[in-house]
């Protein structure tokens, strides 16, 4: 069963990589479903949204969108809050670690 609701948090909403929304916001397998999928109550919830995003021909820019943009809410890109947030935490422990190399 589909539901057929346009999102509300539409991606040009938040401050910071407009221009980068732009390019992939069109092609999102979400657009016609309930944004209520995306912003789950429990784990089975976060299962089901990234069930739809693995088929979406554009999950790499929707999760890099909300990394750059720091979207602490939802699923953006497949991943979970929990998941960007040891996605920010490993690529600053990186940075880091390159930087005293």
């Amino acid at each position: 069963m589909m539901l057929q609701i346009n999102p509300v948090y539409e991606p040009q909403m938040f401050q910071g990589s407009e221009s980068l929304a732009a390019e992939w916001v069109a092609f999102r397998r979400c657009a016609d479903m309930d944004p209520n999928v995306f912003f789950p109550n429990d784990g089975a919830g976060v299962i089901v949204a990234q069930k739809v995003c693995a088929q979406c021909p554009v999950k790499d820019a929707c999760r890099e969108y909300a990394l750059a943009n720091n979207i602490t809410h939802g699923v953006w890109g497949g991943t979970s809050e929990r998941q960007r947030r040891r996605i920010l935490r490993d690529r600053r422990r990186a940075s880091k670690a390159a930087r005293a190399a």
